[in-house]
């Protein structure tokens, strides 16, 4: 017996229509909020001095510098994300600046199936770039829907949380709540990336904390 007869016999038409149509809304436009086997591409764009290079430096175990510095453009050769005895392999991309000059690079570094973009804006500044972030979120959607991209993830960043709880001492919950409120209380045109809670992550990348939590979500370990 179809199990749609089966459901109409217990459930009202209404009812079914809802569930379905939202199961479809889901499927078509939802993005995965962590990474899996299909998303090993990891591209990390965002804002100046969000953290960009801090994290890829962190992601490949090198040395990290405490002074924040605005980066240009730089080869990221392709490494091995480890937490204990799992490893997953990143595919080779660019690190490129935050500043609008580097926007032209979205396209290029946004051009495969199977990405994974970390974006990441600076809690500390959340209201100063509010508009800026919205744009590029725009621009991150229409290259993925242009080119007909599948099996790609998406997640915001909120970083610098350490000196953001330091400042007003709102926990995490409260940081990504207000990051979804900033970017939310004006719809962005055109943008299909899911902004909901899932796809914020609040973090300090110069704690192992939160480096731990990426690479976990990464090799799938958490």
């Amino acid at each position: 017996m179809n199990v749609f007869l089966v459901i109409e016999a217990i459930w009202p038409l209404w009812l079914i229509g809802l569930l379905c149509g939202g199961l479809l809304t889901l499927f078509a436009a939802g993005l995965a909020s962590i990474p899996n086997v299909k998303t090993r591409r990891i591209v990390i764009l965002g804002s100046t001095l969000s953290g960009k290079t801090t994290l890829w430096n962190q992601l490949r175990d090198r040395n990290v510098g405490y002074d924040y510095v605005a980066s240009q453009q730089a080869k990221v050769e392709s490494f091995l994300v480890r937490v204990g005895d799992c490893a997953v392999k990143v595919l080779a991309t660019k690190d490129i600046g935050g500043g609008d000059l580097y926007v032209k690079y979205y396209e290029e570094l946004i051009n495969e199936n199977g990405t994974f973009i970390y974006f990441l804006i600076d809690l500390t500044r959340l209201q100063e770039t509010k508009q800026e972030v919205r744009s590029r979120l725009q621009l991150i959607s229409k290259c993925m829907k242009d080119k007909k991209l599948e099996d790609c993830g998406f997640k915001i960043l909120a970083t610098h949380f350490d000196l953001y709880h330091g400042k007003n001492g709102n926990t995490e919950d409260a940081a990504k709540a207000e990051v979804l409120s900033c970017l939310t209380d004006k719809k962005i045109k055109n943008c299909s990336l899911s902004l909901d809670l899932d796809h914020i992550m609040v973090v300090n990348l110069l704690s192992s904390f939160y480096i731990d939590k990426i690479k976990k979500e990464i090799t799938q370990e958490g």
